[in-house]
């Protein structure tokens, strides 16, 4: 992991982005560049293109009752995830303007680390500023706590947690210990509702107490009915050890950095799975590119999201200023009454290799994909 870690902060540190080609039309300036930010993306997104899939994301499911009448369920848990901003304050502000715009779709927006730079240093005040990213829940990500100073090259959590975790409080999530004194950077959120329990793990200091406060947490979730998601930066375990959907457009032919995993949180969820509990899916990023499939040996699902910077380092798309590929971010739906994840792409839809990524339904408790 170090050596991967050494040459990407190298990299993002001292290498500008690859440079993108001016879109026709471009999205007009007004002088103030947040509201341009804000008009690009919506305009590139409109209603009449987006809301019909947003809509039947949201669409609950039937039952039909002992007497034959059909019940309508709660709607699926729908979820904005991104991953890998690298301190792109534009960017940011065109996901949270597309994210507030539509916020009624959604229940909650998720960044799976790497909200820094290169390096730690590399972290703009505009990050904070952008509007609604205070309540956005947050993983760390090796770059959130990569310091590229030889006396200290790792931040500890609870540095990052003071620098990160700024408004949890609105989150409304469950941090260890209560009010979390100690800056732990992990936490669990429940939606009854749609009967799901999202995990946010700290893959960046993971320890002995981290895993058993989430042995804990898988346990009362099972205790509860709850089905878990599970949310940290890394893929959960390396490419010997997982294995893609075939043909899938969101599961990326490039495999040049998967990260090095977590092994013992691996484990933690097979018991649970084994116990009787029911486990939907890992979120992460890390890889730049778009990575989904299942880790061998076990019944876990994983979808790891491209890099949401403007930027092509490790990235398999081509991605141009003023058109839709400025974006990567997906939405994601968990619906536990048809055991489905559902994916909307918002942003760079083609790669390299040609492969076309609007939608996707996978079926979590067969582990197949559906489209």
């Amino acid at each position: 992991m170090k050596r991967r870690t050494f040459l990407t902060g190298a990299l993002l540190a001292a290498t500008a982005p690859v440079p993108t080609v001016s879109a026709a039309p471009a999205p007009a300036k007004n002088g103030t560049g947040t509201q341009a930010d804000e008009k690009g993306i919506l305009a590139l997104n409109p209603p009449e293109t987006v809301l019909p899939i947003l809509q039947n994301m949201r669409l609950p499911a039937i039952r039909v009752n002992k007497k034959g009448h059909p019940i309508p369920q709660e709607p699926p848990l729908t979820l904005l995830h991104f991953a890998d901003i690298h301190n792109d304050a534009v960017n940011l502000r065109r996901v949270m303007a597309f994210y507030n715009h539509y916020r009624r779709y959604f229940d909650d927006a998720l960044v799976t680390g790497d909200i820094a730079g290169g390096t730690w240093r590399e972290y703009s005040p505009e990050m904070d500023a952008a509007e609604g990213f205070s309540k956005v829940l947050k993983t760390l990500g090796n770059h959130d706590n990569f310091r590229w100073n030889p006396s200290t090259l790792w931040a500890p959590a609870k540095a990052c947690y003071e620098r990160y975790f700024k408004g949890i409080e609105s989150w409304g999530v469950v941090q260890p210990g209560g009010s979390n004194p100690d800056g732990l950077c992990y936490w669990y959120k429940d939606y009854p509702k749609s009967r799901v329990r999202l995990v946010g793990l700290d893959c960046m200091h993971y320890d002995a107490a981290q895993n058993s406060w989430f042995a804990a947490v898988l346990a009362d979730a099972r205790g509860k009915g709850l089905a878990v998601v599970a949310a940290q930066h890394y893929p959960p375990m390396g490419k010997k050890d997982v294995t893609g959907f075939p043909g899938c457009a969101f599961d990326s032919l490039q495999r040049e950095s998967l990260g090095a995993g977590l092994p013992k949180a691996v484990k933690e969820v097979d018991l649970f799975q084994k116990a009787g509990g029911e486990f939907v899916c890992w979120l992460g990023g890390h890889t730049h590119t778009d990575f989904c499939g299942t880790v061998n040996g076990t019944g876990q699902m994983f979808i790891c999201v491209g890099i949401a910077k403007n930027m092509e380092l490790w990235c398999d798309s081509r991605r141009v200023t003023g058109e839709k590929s400025q974006d990567l971010f997906n939405a994601v739906s968990i619906d536990t009454c048809r055991r489905y994840v559902r994916v909307l792409r918002i942003g760079a839809e083609w790669n390299r290799f040609l492969q076309h990524r609007v939608t996707m339904c996978l079926d979590y408790e067969n582990r197949v994909q559906l489209t």
